[in-house]
């Protein structure tokens, strides 16, 4: 009996520390937005060295239009324990693109990027 009590109040802990740690919209946004950004810098990335202003000036560009794009698409569900993100696109289906517990997200790689910007496209 003892034992039981011991993992029934080990169990609220756990749970009671993943409800206050449960990432926000603000959290999704930023992870995924790190993706995109690597992903950005990967594509403009150049030894030129005068194309290196105009690569950087793009990738601004870029990274700025991104963010506004992953603002008004990304949806995030709270499950209280865990939140999920996803993402809606032009035709309206969602797709999930991030997952976070305990104050960290998991997104996308930047394979699946790859691919989501192929049949976005």
């Amino acid at each position: 009996m003892k034992n039981a009590l011991i993992a029934l109040a080990a169990a609220l802990v756990v749970c009671a520390a993943a409800v206050m740690t449960c990432p926000d919209k603000q959290a999704h946004k930023d992870a995924i937005m790190d993706v995109v950004n690597e992903k950005i810098n990967e594509e403009l990335k150049t030894d030129d060295t005068e194309m290196q202003g105009l690569s950087a000036l793009f990738g601004s560009i870029g990274s700025g239009i991104a963010g506004r794009i992953v603002d008004n698409r990304l949806i995030v569900k709270n499950h209280f324990l865990w939140s999920t993100g996803e993402f809606q696109d032009l035709d309206g289906a969602y797709k999930q693109i991030s997952v976070g517990v305990f104050g960290h997200i998991f997104t996308i790689n930047k394979d699946d990027l790859d691919k989501a910007i192929d049949e976005a496209l």
